[in-house]
């Protein structure tokens, strides 16, 4: 083969190694534009995500909704198991719950209200004590 082809293959060769060491770079690199999209949460659905912002924590953490029947849309966005209990306004009654939910789960509660005050909050293993609870204000 004559030495100006095989130049010209090892600089094509090059190129490519580049390319393709660019890219995993890229792929790799934790951007904002990497991310998975959200799942999409049904009109009607209250999404909440359970250790957003902190290990402990529900986003959002006050909601406000109409009497009736209500759909929480709970995603586990944290490293540890949770769970999401809805109490009436004395912080004792349970009205319904989401129990088992692992890092990466999202479950659906459908709950009845009547207009008051709730609380929601995480019990296992003390979370609510870190601030893992929030309120409902139901009109």
């Amino acid at each position: 083969m004559p030495r100006t082809r095989r130049r010209g293959l090892r600089a094509g060769r090059a190129i490519g190694a580049f390319a393709l060491a660019s890219l995993a770079v890229a792929a790799c690199s934790g951007s904002a534009a990497s991310t998975a999209p959200a799942t999409p949460v049904p009109s009607g659905v209250i999404a909440v995500e359970a250790a957003k912002d902190s290990a402990y924590s529900f986003t959002p953490s006050a909601i406000t909704v109409a009497a009736g029947s209500v759909t929480f849309s709970v995603k586990n966005a944290g490293n540890e198991e949770h769970e999401f209990e809805v109490f009436k306004a004395d912080g004792t009654t349970v009205v319904d719950e989401i129990e088992g939910l692992v890092p990466g789960l999202t479950k659906s509660l459908i709950v009845t209200l009547e207009p008051g005050t709730y609380q929601f909050m995480c019990k296992l293993n003390g979370h609510d004590q870190l601030g893992m609870k929030g309120t409902i204000t139901v009109n």
